[in-house]
């Protein structure tokens, strides 16, 4: 959860153009009303008057009484629609209508049409770069009841959001091949007992000698002999700025890839970018603090 928030300072009111509208001819009729003497122009004004107090004391009414909560998902990429929640509790007697949260800094903006004692939404959000965001300010807003004001309190954010690189597709089966192997971005270490094949599994990186080609004459896809008894030690380095890709970032983003990839194999995944070097092990933390090393490298 990145923040919650309860509204009691910075409070904000525009006046939106039906209000403008409302005001001048308030005026107008005021004016006329003390030129003229006219009783009618008198009651109107007071009804007008009245009408504008009722709606800035609803208004205020309206945003108070109220938290939010934003909540993040456990994993955000860049460049991918990310589910975000926003949350609202209520704890006046009466509900709220018309509520609208924004963050300018993440592009976040969700209506809450009536809240009576809490109301939750989900909001797509897209980051177009790895690394973290810092949020700004959350404003929460609401044109009601006439539209005629919007009220809005602003309240500074002191949650971050870690969005990790967007990953970019590398062919293990290139890893069999003697210019992949030649490339050396990717090293393998691992220990098999056994001569009984099993079956077929995806193939990477484990050797000639246990690639199934009568699948890939079959299949045209490299896979590789499941044996019997096959030990569980399998480690996989991979070498950041060896990678294929052209440009930094996209190295990023292939490393990611590979991460990824080879973390749901079951191996034993490490991390090398110069002489920064973590080395290969399991886990879900091990494998969230890879993700983390190369969002913020």
């Amino acid at each position: 959860m990145l923040t919650f928030l309860k509204f009691k300072e910075k409070e904000k009111v525009s006046i939106n153009f039906g209000g403008k509208v409302y005001i001048g001819f308030t005026l107008l009729v005021g004016f006329s009303a003390v030129n003229t003497g006219n009783n009618i122009l008198y009651i109107l004004l007071s009804f007008l008057l009245a009408l504008m107090g009722v709606s800035g004391f609803l208004s205020r009414y309206n945003l108070r009484g109220l938290t939010v909560k934003l909540i993040p998902p456990k994993e955000v990429w860049a460049k991918k629609p990310t589910p975000f929640e926003v949350e609202i509790y209520n704890s006046k007697r009466l509900p709220s209508f018309l509520i609208t949260a924004k963050e300018e800094g993440i592009n976040l903006k969700t209506l809450f049409v009536m809240v009576e004692r809490s109301a939750r939404q989900k909001v797509k959000l897209t980051f177009p770069q790895r690394g973290v965001y810092k949020l700004k300010h959350l404003e929460v807003t609401s044109e009601f009841p006439f539209g005629l004001f919007k009220r809005s309190w602003i309240v500074p954010l002191e949650g971050e959001v870690l969005v990790y690189p967007q990953p970019k597709e590398v062919k293990l089966s290139f890893l069999a091949t003697k210019k992949g192997k030649s490339a050396g971005f990717v090293h393998f270490k691992s220990q098999k007992g056994g001569s009984s094949v099993q079956g077929i599994k995806e193939y990477s990186g484990e050797g000639l000698r246990l690639v199934h080609w009568k699948a890939f004459a079959r299949l045209r896809q490299l896979y590789a002999k499941r044996l019997e008894e096959e030990s569980l030690i399998r480690e996989v380095e991979i070498d950041i700025e060896k990678l294929p890709a052209g440009n930094f970032e996209d190295k990023i983003s292939q490393a990611t890839y590979l991460v990824l990839k080879f973390y749901k194999m079951g191996y034993a995944v490490g991390l090398k970018y110069r002489d920064k070097y973590i080395p290969p092990e399991g886990g879900q933390e091990h494998f969230k603090k890879l993700l983390r090393f190369l969002a913020l490298l």
